[in-house]
Order: C-alpha cells, then structure tokens, then sequence
C-alpha cells in the first residue's frame, strides 16, 4: 500500500508538472503573482495576471528610474520604494535589497514568460506588460556595469546642488552640512579635498545657490526663438518619421531571418546525440528567441502614436521655454532633472573669484548662441 501511494503521488506530481509548464507555453504564468500583478478570473483564460494598482504603477517607476539613471542605484530604488507605504514591506519596515534585485531582474514585467525549471524562454504572455523590452535591456546594462555610489539621505531641498557644485581649486564636488552658531544653524558647502587650498574652507550655500539662480536666469529664449524651434521640430519630426518607416522593413527581414535560424538549429538537435552539442544549440535558440521578441516589440513600438508630436514638442518646449519657473516653482526631483540636462558638467566655485562659466547643454547652448546675437556666418546681431 505504501509503495502504491508512493507511486500515486508521482504521478500526480508528473501530471501537474506537466499541465503547469503546457498552460505556460500557452502564455500564462502559473506561480505566485509577483507584485505589481494580481490574478483575476478572465473569461476564456482563466486566472490572469493583470496590473494591480497602485503597486502596478510602482513597481513601473521604479524600474523605468532605474532605466534612465533617475536612481543611480540600487539602493535608491530601495529607498524609493520604502517610501510608498502600500508597497509590500517585511516586518521591520523596509524593503529587502533581495527583492529589489528580483524585481529589476524579473522579465515577466515585458509580457513574457520565462522559466528555468520547465525551459522556457521569452514566451509571449497572455498578460498585459509594465515595461517595455527596451526599458527592460537598459536595466540589465545598467545591472552589469560598474556600481554607483548610493544618494545620500540627507540630500534633499536644503542642498540641491550636492554632488553638482564642485571646488573651484580641485574640480571635486563640495560637501554640505548644517553648522551650529550662537543662535542658529547655518547651511555651508565645503571642500574636504586634503591637498587642495580650499581644505576645510567652508562657502554659505545661499551664495552659490544665488551664482547657480543667476546662470539659469540666463537659459530664457526669446519668443522668437520658441517659434523657430517649433519650425525645426516638424521638420526634423518629419525626416525622422520617413527613417522609422524604412528601419521598421529592415526590422521585419531580420525577424523573417531569425526564424529561419531557430528552424535551422532545432532541425540540427534532432540529428544529433551529443549532449555538449545539444547544451550549445539550445542557448543559441535562446538567445536568437530573445532577439526575436525584442524586435517584434520594437515593431510595434518603433512608428509614433497620432498625436505624439505635439506632445514631445510642449513637454519640451516647457523646458527650453521657462527652466527659471521650473528651478522656482519645481521639487526636488524636477530640479535635479533639470541640472542634468540643462548642463553637462558641475557648476564650478571658488571661495574667493566666484563661480566659473558652466558648460551648457546643446539644447540650451543653441538658443543662447541665437538669443546674444552671437556671430554666425559673418552676420552679428541678428536674430
């Protein structure tokens, strides 16, 4: 009797095993949700995935920061997620750094399935995605390459511009803390560079922070130049439109391509019995498989929706148009966005001559080359 159980409870095993990894090549996931998705009866699918919010929007946040360098690391995205108090916590409070690593590694948030245990890859799902492959690719990039130092809590509204303003004498970036007086506290950056003259030299913070409020006063364009940024825009979104279209056929050959090189490589296992060979034809089909999906996605994803135009072009143009009303009015993250694309390089001051010249972006420095009435092919002053 127990030898019969034993061998009832096999089977089952092997026949569950068997029904959970054919409803995955169906595309449906089959384990636990993984946060960010929740599973709901569909009618003709069964349990689906489909996005919980507000832990959907979340968890696409934290991964499309990630992606774009918004959290330099990930501790930040740690930090981040830590603060949105219906995300999943653990007894204590926090987020473990396991999960944050699972969550920018997990693939089932592009819309497909993968598995190690059934040997699955890159199956399209039944269930909607978070994230594109794109924003998916430069998270592992970004997983691969050198760390980051993690932003320091203590960086906040007191000091935008730590890790921005650097030493006058050294090029390092200036440190900032709180300084207790006689009846107050008062804000101070300072260089803690050993060999440089300005060791231990402290500078207010309200002075360079009015030098820095001084430049970006001088990023506004002239109405004149808003229209002709408006012209170029079409016409570059044009020239730009005719480019998608002949990159979207080249990318329809090369699926057509990849396919024909699956076929090629599973018709090469069945002809063989070497395990070594088999080992090494399975991961060029995986690898070619993800090629595939990544450009059917970019099919779909690489002509502009109507009405994408207009849009890029107000969101930008509120940018180039006023960035003084976005430094003023903005918080923390819209002035740190800003000081990343308005300029390329730290804002350099010295304790005693002031600030240096900062190195501004192609964008802004077009229009400041129109706006001062520079000259541009022997012609001066105008405009």
């Amino acid at each position: 009797m127990a030898a019969q159980g034993a061998l009832e409870r096999k089977q089952n095993g092997r026949q569950v095993a068997q029904k959970m990894k054919a409803r995955m090549q169906s595309g449906y996931w089959v384990h636990n949700a993984p946060v960010g998705y929740r599973y709901k009866s569909v009618k003709g699918h069964g349990k689906l995935l489909t996005p919980d919010e507000p832990h959907a929007s979340v968890v696409r946040e934290a991964i499309e920061g990630f992606a774009i360098g918004r959290y330099q690391s990930q501790v930040e995205v740690q930090r981040f997620l830590e603060t949105k108090p219906y995300y999943p916590h653990n007894n204590g409070g926090k987020v473990l750094a396991m999960r944050v690593t699972d969550l920018l590694k997990n693939p089932i948030y592009t819309g497909h399935i993968c598995s190690e245990v059934y040997e699955l890859n890159w199956l399209r799902g039944q269930h909607e995605p978070l994230i594109s492959m794109e924003t998916y690719d430069k998270v592992q990039k970004r997983l691969a390459s050198t760390g980051y130092a993690p932003e320091r809590k203590n960086t906040g509204k007191d000091f935008v511009l730590r890790g921005f303003a650097t030493c006058g004498d050294c090029s390092t970036p200036l440190r900032s803390s709180w300084s207790k007086g006689a009846r107050n506290y008062y804000a101070y950056y300072s260089c803690h560079t050993k060999d440089c003259d300005s060791y231990g030299k402290s500078i207010p913070r309200d002075k360079i922070k009015g030098a820095f409020e001084q430049i970006v006063r001088t990023l506004q364009p002239s109405p004149k130049l808003t229209a002709l940024a408006r012209v170029i825009f079409a016409q570059a979104w044009e020239a730009r439109l005719a480019q998608a279209k002949d990159t979207k056929r080249s990318i329809k050959r090369q699926v057509v391509e990849i396919e024909k090189q699956i076929e090629k490589l599973v018709a090469r296992i069945m002809d063989t019995s070497n395990e070594a060979v088999i080992s090494a034809y399975e991961k060029r089909i995986k690898a070619l498989e993800q090629d595939r999906v990544r450009m059917k996605q970019n099919i779909d994803r690489i002509l502009p929706k109507a009405g994408t135009a207009e849009e890029i072009l107000e969101l930008s143009l509120q940018l180039l148009s006023n960035p003084w009303k976005i430094w003023k009015n903005g918080n923390l993250t819209l002035r740190r966005t800003l000081l990343r694309l308005a300029f390329t390089e730290g804002f350099s001051y010295h304790r005693n001559s002031g600030h240096r010249t900062p190195e501004i972006s192609l964008p802004f420095k077009a229009l400041g080359v129109f706006q001062t009435g520079m000259k541009m092919n022997g012609a001066a002053g105008e405009n």
